[in-house]
């Protein structure tokens, strides 16, 4: 990719020479230029893919702190736009897995993480599988029947039932249950040593490289998620599993039958798994950048998107960074031009807007987890909705509009009133077997009881070849999500043209919005509630 020659001349090109005296003058002078340029500087290998704690991660820290000021929003803390928080960073050296005197191969076999402080470790203990590895009374469904897997390696399934069963959970629609940080989540709960994740392209949502490109580079962790006995976070290739158990003449597809039963019980396989490697680690500082756009009421909108991605990758022919231009540059792009606009018409809001960049995504939606759980209780309760972008498509104008996850709260309704009279119908997301809600950042605001949702142009855009569609099953998280000056972003600005309709429906309506259905995940109670 070529390198911007003048580092900060986006941040010319992101002025506005159109006076617009009305909200839909200013979106309809919404120009490609403003767009383009965000996009063009997040993407590009000067930042070196955006990696928390990194050089390129700390230049896109100031860059949109600099916007903020730019743009003359108000600090969100006494002390500046930043709000730091500490990670551990951990990464893989070496590994080696044998299970039942089989070796395994990294990271073309096993791949994963080992968050503990040692230089080198190693690590022995009995494989048990889990099935889905899920307990929950929402689902009536319990995995786990009191069987202690402390000190273990669990071996579960991810997604979850209602992949196989019609009828139970939500069926091919992947619930939080399913996804594979619940798993974790649970495995740590329970007080088991290590986890290993069975890998398919159907069940996960996405191939083997993904898992690969996701999990080869630094990992970093709050330091409070690893006050517990899980070291090893591991996913294994279903191929490489079935090999390892026709060794002890036990039979997967069997195993899996036995756990799409409500009586499943977890079954010691017989062996042990021994695990051994090399380590670097560090702590690291990194930022959530957060603006405010005061309004007449102490009650917010929080706008979020989230600056990372993955660094860069060594070792590899050609080029090695992921430069996450459309996960997240796009959507970053949509959320300050929407600040911007907002700020431009500040007068007119009722409702306090939140600008949050955060930080850690990658990593399992830590800067926005820390955001919400370090909100003081009686200003969390201000909040009265998150609007989150991610991966905004960048291609053509689209005939269709998206809230994922906007089923659960009354957002939906609203946003359906507006897109009737702007002649386009609500769509689903296509690819729910991926889970998308609970794995971007309006899901911490929604564990913490704060209606949320994801916000997107949808898949049917002008070309009818579906791009965005295509995008999450070739270029997401590849070295290929690179900015291509062609886009012609039409998508970006119907997103943050619906965003402000939105707002300004809230804005005039004073209307809160609300949940109106089951929630099928659970709420979290905030650390500084109790």
């Amino acid at each position: 990719m070529k390198k911007i020659t003048v580092v900060f001349s986006c941040v010319l090109m992101f002025s506005n020479f159109l006076i617009s005296t009305t909200l839909e003058e200013r979106i309809n002078n919404l120009s490609k230029t403003e767009m383009q340029s965000i996009v063009e500087f997040l993407g590009d290998d000067l930042l070196e893919g955006r990696a928390p704690g990194a050089r390129g991660g700390n230049l896109a820290e100031l860059y949109i702190r600099s916007l903020f000021k730019f743009m003359n929003l108000d600090p969100a803390f006494t002390n500046g736009y930043l709000q730091p928080f500490k990670l551990k960073g951990f990464i893989l050296k070496e590994l080696s897995v044998n299970a039942a005197g089989i070796d395994l191969t990294y990271p073309e076999d096993v791949v994963g993480s080992f968050p503990r402080e040692e230089t080198q470790f190693q690590l022995e203990a009995g494989a048990i599988f889990v099935g889905f590895g899920i307990a929950t009374p929402l689902w009536n469904w319990d995995d786990f029947k009191n069987v202690d897997v402390k000190n273990k390696i669990i071996i579960a399934r991810v997604n979850d039932p209602g992949m196989f069963i019609p009828g139970i959970f939500e069926g091919k629609v992947l619930t939080y249950f399913g996804r594979w940080m619940y798993h974790v989540e649970e495995a740590a709960r329970r007080g088991a040593a290590g986890i290993l994740l069975i890998h398919t392209d159907e069940s996960a949502g996405y191939d083997w490289n993904v898992v690969k490109n996701s999990w080869s580079g630094e990992e970093p962790y709050l330091e409070a998620d690893l006050n517990n006995n899980l070291k090893l976070r591991a996913w294994i290739k279903e191929s490489c599993l079935r090999k390892i158990l026709e060794s002890r003449k036990i039979n997967l597809d069997k195993l899996y039958e036995k756990s799409l039963k409500r009586s499943f019980k977890p079954i010691d396989l017989g062996f042990t798994i021994k695990v051994k490697g090399k380590n670097s680690f560090r702590d690291l500082t990194n930022n959530n950048v957060v603006a405010i756009i005061p309004g007449q009421s102490e009650k917010k909108i929080v706008i979020s998107a989230h600056i990372d991605h993955l660094g860069m990758s060594a070792g590899k022919d050609g080029t090695n960074i992921y430069n996450g231009a459309i996960d997240n540059g796009s959507a970053v792009a949509a959320m300050m031009l929407t600040a911007k606009i907002l700020k431009e018409f500040q007068k007119d809001l009722y409702y306090t807007v939140v600008v949050l960049a955060c930080n850690a995504e990658e990593s399992g939606l830590l800067g926005t987890k820390y955001f919400v759980r370090n909100t003081p209780a009686p200003d969390r309760a201000n909040i009265i909705a998150d609007i989150n972008f991610e991966a905004t498509p960048v291609w053509g104008k689209t005939s269709d509009f998206m809230a994922i996850g906007g089923q659960f709260s009354t957002l939906e309704d609203m946003l359906k009133i507006i897109l009737e009279k702007e002649g386009l119908t609500y769509s689903y997301f296509s690819l729910v077997n991926q889970g998308f809600f609970y794995r971007s950042d309006q899901f911490p605001f929604a564990r913490y009881n704060i209606p949320a949702i994801w916000i997107s142009a949808g898949e049917n855009d002008d070309s009818g070849e579906k791009k965005y569609t295509r995008f999450w099953k070739t270029d997401y998280h590849s070295v290929r999500d690179d900015f291509d000056p062609q886009w012609e972003l039409e998508g970006m600005k119907q997103t943050v043209k619906m965003t402000l309709l939105l707002i300004d429906h809230l804005n005039k309506t004073k209307e809160i919005p609300r949940w109106k259905s089951k929630l099928i995940f659970p709420l979290e109670k905030m650390m500084n509630d109790e």
